[in-house]
């Protein structure tokens, strides 16, 4: 019996930390400054991409149990219109400041270091026909 109760509280433990694994992937920002459609591409090999009026791209290092941390974004150099280009600036300024993560589901939560919270959900580009 103690043999079974063991490996029950094993698994769920195991179930429960599953959830803090970040999932490498696409997500676009749920709730973007001026609605302005925000992408973030998580590599399994520590590098980031994303689309917001420019592309961007950079490294992510996963620090702890649940720790983030993003280098600066290098980014192309269009111009846009002024809201999209106020949220771009708005998020590159975010980014950095990002010290933890936390899956709820498929939802990526991104945690600065004031307790702000940028909520991502899985997104797949459409594909051009």
């Amino acid at each position: 019996m103690k043999k079974l109760v063991l490996a029950i509280a094993l698994f769920l433990a195991a179930c429960g930390s599953e959830q803090e694994t970040l999932k490498p992937g696409s997500y676009k920002l749920v709730d973007s400054l001026n609605n302005v459609p925000t992408i973030l591409n998580l590599g399994e090999d520590g590098r980031f991409s994303g689309k917001i009026v420019n592309n961007m791209m950079g490294n992510y290092e996963l620090t702890g149990k649940s720790g983030i941390k993003f280098s600066q974004a290098a980014t192309t150099m269009m111009m846009g219109p002024q809201e999209a280009m106020e949220s771009e600036q708005n998020f590159l300024q975010i980014l950095p400041k990002i010290k933890s993560y936390k899956m709820q589901g498929n939802y990526l939560v991104l945690v600065t270091d004031n307790g702000g919270e940028l909520v991502f959900e899985p997104y797949t580009p459409k594909q051009d026909m």
